[in-house]
């Protein structure tokens, strides 16, 4: 879904040799490819992702990216024990440049793993620093630390379901999933609004009201979040796991 709003956006800005990659990213990495993560994407997050310096500590201690922790890249693999139980959790490893040949078959392993989130930065270290990018020198930490917290704008899947199951008059639940996925069911008292309408009918939705957004996965919520935040509504979403069937609701569960 966001591929095909994607492609409506570059469209509608003149483009017009546009194709939609339906599969998608599971897809993609299905079939031995990576994902590069940008500048603006990894500096939103500091703090709230795994930054992992390929370069090793010795490397490192001269300049690396805020909050980054060294370990060589011949030795991520056999750290495997050190990484997140949290198979949500953002992973971005990065070199002196993106280095994808390098960096490819580590973050093909790690996939492996069960990881749904595991990016390149693109540019790498020197990219990062052409953009002024936060950077610290010195003692480095060589050990993985995660500590779960939720993302600017995201609700906890307890305070989700407590709106649920309340539906307090100061909140709105908007589910951004297509009307095929909705005629299965949907949480009573829910309003919704396909992600690829939602720009086009922000006039349907109170703005003295906050807004708590779900899709399926969490994915569409947060683009759903996104464009309410940039159109000044007040907005939060849940990016987590959300499944209706036969009037039964399954909130943040796992595979």
């Amino acid at each position: 879904m966001l591929s095909v709003m994607a492609a409506r956006m570059a469209a509608k800005s003149g483009y017009t040799n546009v194709k939609v990659y339906h599969a998608g990213t599971p897809d993609w990495i299905k079939n031995g490819n990576v994902l590069l993560s940008n500048f603006d994407f990894v500096s939103k997050r500091l703090g709230y992702i795994v930054l992992i310096d390929t370069r090793g500590p010795q490397v490192a201690e001269k300049g690396h990216i805020q909050g980054a922790v060294a370990i060589p890249l011949m030795d991520v693999i056999k750290q495997k024990d050190q990484f997140p139980v949290d198979k949500k959790a953002y992973l971005v490893l990065y070199s002196d440049d993106t280095n994808l040949t390098g960096l490819s078959p580590v973050v093909k392993e790690i996939a492996g793993w069960g990881f749904e989130r595991v990016y390149v930065l693109e540019g790498g270290y020197r990219g990062w620093i052409s953009k002024k990018g936060l950077i610290q020198s010195g003692s480095v930490r060589t050990e993985i630390f995660y500590l779960p917290r939720p993302h600017p704008g995201e609700i906890t899947g307890d305070e989700f379901v407590n709106v649920m199951r309340n539906l307090p008059e100061d909140k709105v639940i908007l589910d951004v999933r297509t009307k095929a996925e909705t005629s299965m069911g949907m949480i009573q008292g829910a309003k919704n609004i396909p992600v690829d309408d939602l720009q086009a009918k922000l006039d349907e939705l109170p703005r003295d009201k906050e807004i708590i957004v779900h899709c399926r996965t969490g994915l569409r919520a947060e683009m759903g979040y996104t464009i309410l935040r940039n159109a000044g509504f007040r907005a939060r979403f849940l990016n987590d796991k959300v499944a209706i069937i036969e009037d039964q609701i399954f909130c943040c569960y796992k595979d």
